[in-house]
C-alpha cells in the first residue's frame, strides 16, 4: 500500500493506473458486444431485451456517479475506488451465472454502479494534479493508453465467444477487476487535498450541483461531451445487430472492424495531447465539434437512402462512422478539462455531474436505438446524426468563445 508524505505527481506509473481505471467502461461494454446476438438466443430474449443489458449498465454508470464524486470529495479518491472495484468483481461473476435476460439486465445494472467509481475519480485525480490545457493533455494521454481497451476488447470478446461461450467473457472481466483492485491497493496514492474535503450531506451536495448548473459554460461543455458520447453509444447499441445480422459480418470480424475504428481514436488522442498545450483545449474543441455534425449527418442521409434502395452497402457507412467515433478522443478530453478547470474545490462533484449527464444521455440514445431496431441501419444512423448536430449546437450556443 502506498502512503505519501509529499504531494503526489502524475508519474508514468500513475498515468497507466488511471488509464486502467478509465478502461472499465469500454471493457465492460465492448468485450461482450460481439456476443449480443448469441446471448439473445441463449437467454431466449429479443434484440431489444438484450440491448437493455447495455442500457442498464450505462444508466447505472451515470446514476452511480451522483454518489461517487461527492463521496470522493469527502472520504478521498483512493478508498472509494477500492470499494467500487471490489463490488465490480462480485457482480461480474454474477453476470456469468445469469440464466435469463431479466437477471442479466439487473446484474449489469449493479455492475455499472460498481464500475463508475474508478472512472469518475480517475479523471478527478487528473484535475487534482493538473489544470486546463495540461489537464487536457494528460487526459488525452490517459485516453490513448485506455483506448487499447476498446481496440482489443471486441477482438478478445469475439475469440472468447468462439472458443468458450459468452459467459466466459464475464469471468475475464472479473479477472481484470481483480488485477485493477490489486494494482490500486498497492500503487494508488491519495490526491485530494485536506482543505478541499467537502461534507457528504445531501443538502450540501445538492447545493454544489445547483451551483454547477448555474454556470452556462459548464453546462455547455457537459452537453458537448454528452452528445458526442450519445453518438458513440448509439453505434455500440446498434452496430452488433446491424453488422452481424443485416450485413452478415462474423462476430470475430466485427471485432476487427471496431478495433480499426479505435485506431483512429487513439491517433486523435495522441494528436490532442501534443497540440492542446499549443493551441488551447477550448479552441481545438470549437473546431472538433464540426466533425461529428458533418459525418453524422452524412451517415443519416445515407441510411435513409440505403433503407429505400439497398444500394449503399456497409463500407460507405464505415467511412462516416470512423471520424465521428474518433472525434470523441478530442471532444471528450477537452470538454472535460475545460468544464473542470474552475472547480478544484469540488472536482469530484463536477466530474460526477458530467458523468451523470454523459452516460444518462448516452443511455437514452442507446435504448431508443435498441427498441427501434427494425432490420435496417436507419435507427442507428439517425441517432448518430442527431447526436452529432446537438454536439455542435451545444458548443456553439452555450460555450462562450474565448
Amino acid at each position: 500500500m502506498t502512503t505519501t508524505t509529499t504531494r503526489p505527481t502524475l508519474t508514468p506509473v500513475l498515468l497507466i493506473l488511471l488509464a486502467l481505471l478509465s478502461a472499465f467502461t469500454p471493457l465492460s461494454i465492448d468485450m461482450y458486444l460481439p456476443a449480443l446476438p448469441s446471448i439473445a438466443v441463449d437467454l431466449k430474449g429479443s434484440a431489444g431485451d438484450i440491448q437493455l443489458t447495455l442500457s442498464a449498465f450505462m444508466i447505472a454508470f451515470g446514476l452511480g456517479q451522483i454518489f461517487y464524486g461527492p463521496a470522493g470529495d469527502r472520504f478521498g479518491r483512493r478508498p472509494v475506488i477500492l470499494i467500487g472495484l471490489a463490488i465490480y468483481v462480485v457482480t461480474s461473476v454474477g453476470c456469468a451465472f445469469a440464466d435469463e435476460a431479466g437477471q442479466l439486465v439487473g446484474l449489469r445494472f449493479l455492475q455499472g454502479l460498481a464500475a463508475c467509481g474508478g472512472v469518475v475519480l480517475a479523471r478527478t485525480m487528473v484535475r487534482d494534479l493538473a489544470e486546463k490545457d495540461q489537464a487536457a493533455r494528460v487526459m488525452s494521454l490517459m485516453h490513448a493508453c485506455s483506448s487499447l481497451a476498446p481496440m482489443l476488447a471486441p477482438l478478445i470478446g469475439g475469440q472468447i465467444l468462439w472458443f468458450l461461450g459468452w459467459r466466459a467473457i464475464f469471468w475475464v472481466l472479473a479477472g481484470i477487476g481483480v488485477v485493477a483492485l490489486g494494482a490500486a491497493y498497492w500503487r494508488l496514492p491519495e490526491t485530494l487535498r485536506p482543505e478541499y474535503r467537502q461534507p457528504l450531506v445531501l443538502s450540501a451536495v445538492l447545493k454544489r450541483f445547483a451551483e454547477l448548473f448555474r454556470h452556462r459554460a459548464f453546462v455547455g461543455y457537459a452537453l458537448t461531451g454528452s452528445f458526442q458520447f450519445a453518438a458513440l453509444f448509439s453505434f455500440l447499441s446498434g452496430s452488433p445487430f446491424v453488422f452481424i445480422e443485416r450485413y452478415g459480418v462474423a462476430p470475430r470480424d466485427f471485432g476487427l472492424i471496431f478495433g480499426g475504428m479505435v485506431v483512429f481514436m487513439t491517433v486523435g488522442s495522441l494528436l490532442n495531447a501534443k497540440f492542446a498545450p499549443v493551441f488551447g483545449a477550448g479552441r481545438i474543441l470549437r473546431y472538433g465539434v464540426i466533425v461529428p455534425a458533418v459525418s453524422g449527418s452524412a451517415a443519416m442521409v445515407l441510411g435513409w437512402i440505403e433503407a429505400r434502395t439497398g444500394a449503399i452497402g456497409l463500407w460507405p457507412f464505415l467511412l462516416c462512422f470512423a471520424p465521428q467515433i474518433a472525434a470523441i478522443s478530442v471532444i471528450g478530453a477537452n470538454s472535460m478539462a475545460m468544464a473542470l478547470q474552475h472547480y478544484p474545490h469540488m472536482a469530484g462533484t463536477a466530474s460526477s455531474l458530467m458523468g451523470v449527464m454523459t452516460f444518462g444521455i448516452g443511455a437514452v440514445f442507446g435504448a431508443v436505438v435498441g427498441q427501434a431496431l427494425d432490420g435496417t441501419i436507419v435507427p442507428m444512423t439517425a441517432a448518430m446524426g442527431i447526436a452529432g448536430i446537438l454536439c455542435l449546437l451545444s458548443n456553439r450556443l452555450l460555450v462562450p468563445r474565448s
